[in-house]
């Protein structure tokens, strides 16, 4: 846990310097936005955290996110070109067919032993050109269908702003489950032992198979919970929405703790690093610094919205490096360790008649 609280800790500090340069920071509106963001943020994150942990990549959740938001519009927007079903349809139908994207890539990579990076790479391009099609290359609508009220109503509302909004709410459900699941059941532990040591985990004896499958539906369902939320929040859809969203999941991911390499990462960690990259993106609006010119007259800084992801590249190379850095640390302490272990325990067997025989 030394990780995430340094990771909180960092994050308390950035929130307290946005309060300072621009109190509107904590305002009610932007607060309250910033919790949805960072909730649909957080919802995909802990998705792909499953699949990262076991040591495999999932470039494709974004586009996922997409089409299931188009899905949903397709089938159950009045305007054209949506079709007017209900959405006990049109989301159950986007569900599932989010499911089946990540139970078709795991077996892809399980199965036929193609390389994750490539499987979900090509899932990426090919769903997005499903939702450009389903789309017809345009945006679908919902109007002021009742289906928006997921993203801007909530519970405990205060002069008309819920305290609680929906998205948070679901966020907190899959935080609970996700820790459940990755904490304190068998298949946590069997996540963990295959993305610590594949070939050993399969030596103990765990269908790692199958596992591994299943985090890849794991991550596909909850980019398409995500999905959701993010459809409603926006009111329209098309092929252009999820572009690029795998990025920030996993450098949320990777900021809260989870290595690429496999192993390592919890879902608080997770929640941690998905709340400091919105926060990051919602600094760069709200941050500002007043000064006076030469002439006296008040003036206002702010960060040029372009620098945005550079930002954030910045942050995610940091956060790749001091990976890096801490595995080479704890790599460098064992041998040390092991070495003064070897000096200071008592020769070996063959050591001491060896050099019994050399004296004599």
């Amino acid at each position: 846990m030394r990780r995430e609280l340094g990771m909180l800790i960092a994050l308390v500090v950035m929130c307290l310097m946005l309060f300072v340069s621009n109190p509107d920071f904590l305002g009610p509106s932007n607060t309250l936005n910033t919790m949805r963001q960072i909730s649909m943020l957080g919802i995909y994150a802990i998705g792909i955290g499953f699949v990262i942990i076991s040591g495999g990549i999932d470039l494709s959740i974004g586009s996922v996110i997409g089409l299931t938001g188009v899905i949903i519009a397709k089938l159950s927007s009045s305007s054209l070109p949506g079709l007017g079903y209900s959405l006990w349809v049109g989301i159950p139908c986007a569900l599932a067919v989010a499911l089946l994207i990540g139970l078709a890539q795991g077996l892809l990579i399980t199965r036929l032993k193609l390389q994750p990076f490539v499987v979900t790479l090509a899932g990426m391009l090919l769903i997005r050109g499903v939702s450009q099609t389903v789309a017809e290359g345009g945006t679908i609508s919902f109007g002021d269908a009742p289906f928006l009220e997921l993203a801007n109503g909530g519970l405990l509302r205060v002069r008309g702003e819920p305290l609680l909004p929906y998205p948070v709410l679901i966020f907190l459900v899959v935080v609970g489950i996700g820790t459940f699941l990755l904490h304190f059941t068998v298949l946590g532990r069997y996540v963990y032992a295959i993305g610590g040591n594949r070939e050993a985990a399969r030596y103990s004896g765990i269908d790692v198979n199958r596992v591994e499958t299943l985090t890849y539906v794991i991550s596909a369902g909850l980019a398409g919970v995500a999905g959701v939320c993010y459809a409603a929040y926006i009111g329209q859809m098309s092929q252009q929405v999820g572009v690029a969203y795998e990025l920030y999941a996993i450098a949320a991911a990777v900021l809260g703790g989870c290595s690429l390499r496999g192993g390592e990462g919890t879902v608080l960690g997770i929640v941690i690093g998905s709340a400091i990259m919105r926060v990051i993106d919602n600094g760069i609006n709200m941050f500002q610094l007043q000064h006076r010119d030469e002439s006296g007259i008040a003036r206002i800084w702010r960060l040029n919205p372009n620098w945005t992801f550079i930002i954030i590249g910045a942050v995610i190379l940091l956060a790749v490096v001091l990976d890096q850095l801490a595995h080479m640390v704890n790599a460098a302490r064992r041998t040390r360790r092991a070495m003064t272990g070897a000096g200071t325990g008592p020769p070996a067997e063959g050591v001491e008649v060896e050099s019994s025989a050399k004296t004599s």
